[in-house]
């Protein structure tokens, strides 16, 4: 029995994902059966039928009887995708190919029995170890997202369900599975095929080194599909462009070898899923970037803040950041879940959290781009928002209020439309070395900071990133960063939490900046505002907690959780002995965690080791007897 079905499975399994497009298969699948009468079931035609569309079903069950019977067609229903997607569309013939090859086949192609046996043939001669793309060489004529390979790789490889829905889908598939397999013969229908017709990707194979055996063969197709589209369709600067730019550039960071290359394709695939959501309705955004919401999304109250954050397992801190946000006047709290091991919706059960998942993207290509796409969705033109960190609590000093809507009208009534932050790493006090775990007192046992300015400062002042951040305000950090002293590593402490909510907003990775399309970027004198927030930080907990530093050093394995820098500072934090922290910790100074220390501009120069000729005291001191303003003095 065993020698029977092998010897009746196909050969060829061509594929075809149909939705809301009847019409279409109307049209070609009676041409391509009989085309391909002869080589009976050596040649399938599956047909996944998303939605369940009774019409459809209707069609093929009524007019291809007898090939449904033979197994020359099968008929799988599946769910519909809304909006469509063409990666998750072709991979959902995964567990549906019999035979030994897969060929993607949209409704609007047609397939002669040359074509075919000119398939069969090549994978005889290469004893399966090729991929075909039947490209003719005209981008948009319908061919591009033809191509056949071996049923195993595309099991293992296949499309990229994380991609944006439209745009280089097929590419990736042919250059990841290139890279799967070296030495996989490509066989197109001119020489280089796509790959050297794209100039983009061809420049990419150069600088990686990479040589495609390029096997040309003759194109032996006798119709063109059915909806051509015009040349240069995706050249618009609007959304088929965007998703071009991501989904290309995002292949090209998965496919690189080294780490500068993936960090140069990781910022072309951000910018690109920026540009996406600023070309996409707010509806349409949503939609587009995340999994359908488990509620309706809410009205806003006029007297609270909203909060959007993207967290992956920050369970520990959870509970304690939401109840201090909601002390400050904060809600409703709109959370995408980047596949925490215990999900958000459990962690935080309140009917004032919403928690959105991703369908697009990965966190060091999209972590800003998910939250432009859910504040569009979400927030009015104008509306004051917070964008943090599970990790990162944002204090309003006396001076601004007692709300963070207080600091909201503050930051308004100065006629700016975001407020800076400082990121304070919050330690331990000297005398109480931290416990076995993050979990549960955090707040108490880390409620210092560092505030010291001696020690050799020259490394830290030429460093590019604390010069873009602070340029020559950069003491102001340095009394209070901790990470360097402990570990060396250079983080950038300046954020932008509270901002003023417009469509062309465009946030930066890691809210050390914002932008607005009618305005320039934040520059480095704001960070010397009295509207400055001060931000309590708690990640060096989890450096004294053995579960939260084994996660870490799991996330800074991943290139798609952050870029370069930041992956070499966790992997500089997690390693060697944290005992050996702690005896840093008792050479340097530390003082209780105080916001309106924080909030004065001139707070570090009262920092011990600060050398200045005014210092900050006496500053303060003029200010109150002669109404000298501070700028005048620095």
């Amino acid at each position: 029995m065993e020698g029977v079905r092998a010897a009746m499975k196909p050969t060829l399994s061509y594929c075809i994902p149909v939705q809301n497009r009847l019409a279409e298969l109307k049209a070609t699948l009676r041409q391509n059966l009989d085309a391909n009468r002869r080589f009976g079931q050596a040649v399938e035609f599956v047909i996944a039928n998303f939605g369940s569309d009774t019409a459809l079903e209707s069609h093929v069950r009524t007019n291809f009887a007898s090939e449904l019977a033979s197994g020359r067609v099968r008929f799988v229903p599946v769910e519909r995708l809304d909006p469509w997607h063409f990666g998750r569309a072709k991979n959902v013939f995964r567990d549906h190919v019999a035979a030994e090859l897969y060929s993607s086949l949209d409704a609007d192609n047609f397939v002669s029995a040359a074509e075919t046996q000119q398939i069969l043939d090549l994978h005889a001669e290469h004893k399966g170890r090729l991929l075909i793309h039947h490209f003719s060489g005209n981008w948009g004529d319908g061919t591009c997202g033809r191509i056949t390979l071996p049923a195993d790789l595309y099991r293992s490889v296949g499309y990229d369900e994380r991609a944006l829905p439209r745009q280089y889908d097929e590419m990736d598939l042919i250059l990841s599975a290139l890279r799967a397999e070296p030495g996989l013969a490509y066989v197109s229908y001119f020489p280089g095929g796509a790959l050297r017709k794209s100039k983009a990707t061809a420049k990419f194979l150069r600088n990686e080194g990479v040589g495609i055996d390029c096997r040309p063969v003759a194109d032996l197709r006798t119709a063109k599909p059915l909806n051509p589209k015009q040349k240069g369709y995706i050249e618009d600067g609007g959304l088929l462009e965007a998703m071009q730019r991501f989904n290309r550039s995002s292949s090209f960071a998965k496919n690189a070898r080294s780490s500068d290359g993936k960090e140069r394709y990781f910022a072309e695939a951000m910018t690109g899923a920026q540009a996406a959501v600023q070309t996409l309705d707010p509806a349409a955004a949503l939609q587009c970037f995340f999994e359908p919401l488990a509620r309706p999304l809410p009205r806003l109250d006029d007297g609270l803040v909203p909060v959007f954050a993207c967290v992956k397992d920050d369970t520990f801190v959870f509970e304690e950041w939401y109840r201090h946000y909601r002390r400050i006047g904060c809600g409703p709290f709109f959370i995408v879940d980047d596949g925490s091991a215990v999900p958000v919706s459990e962690t935080l059960p309140y009917p004032d959290v919403h928690v959105l998942t991703p369908r697009v993207g990965h966190y060091r290509t999209c972590k800003a781009a998910w939250l432009m796409a859910a504040m569009k969705a979400v927030l009015p033109q104008g509306r004051w928002t917070l964008t943090v960190d599970a990790d990162e609590f944002v204090d309003v000093p006396s001076s601004l209020g007692r709300s963070m809507a207080d600091a909201a009208a503050a930051a308004e009534a100065a006629g700016q439309s975001w407020a800076p932050g400082l990121l304070v790493d919050m330690l331990p006090a000297p005398s109480d070395q931290p416990g076995g775990t993050a979990r549960g007192s955090f707040l108490r046992e880390f409620d210092h900071h560092l505030f010291d300015g001696s020690g050799d400062k020259a490394a830290y002042q030429r460093n590019s990133s604390i010069r873009w951040a602070f340029g020559r305000h950069w003491r102001a950090s340095y009394c209070i960063d901790a990470r360097y002293r402990l570990a060396g590593t250079f983080d950038v402490l300046r954020k932008v939490p509270l901002v003023r909510y417009s469509h062309d907003i465009t946030l930066h990775h890691g809210f050390h900046d914002v932008a607005f399309s009618d305005a320039t970027k934040t520059g480095r004198e704001r960070w010397r505002s009295p509207l400055l927030l001060p931000m309590r930080h708690y990640k060096l907990v989890k450096l004294f907690d053995t579960r939260e530093r084994e996660r870490m050093a799991e996330h800074a394995k991943l290139c798609f959780i952050h870029d370069s820098k930041t992956t070499a500072n966790l992997r500089e934090l997690v390693a060697g002995d944290r005992g050996r922290d702690w005896d840093k910790l008792h050479s340097l100074y530390t003082v209780p965690y105080d916001p309106d220390r924080l909030s004065d501009p001139e707070f570090f120069r009262d920092a011990p080791g600060e050398a200045a000729a005014v210092t900050g005291l006496l500053r303060r001191a003029m200010h109150a007897l002669f109404g000298v303003s501070q700028t005048s003095l620095r």
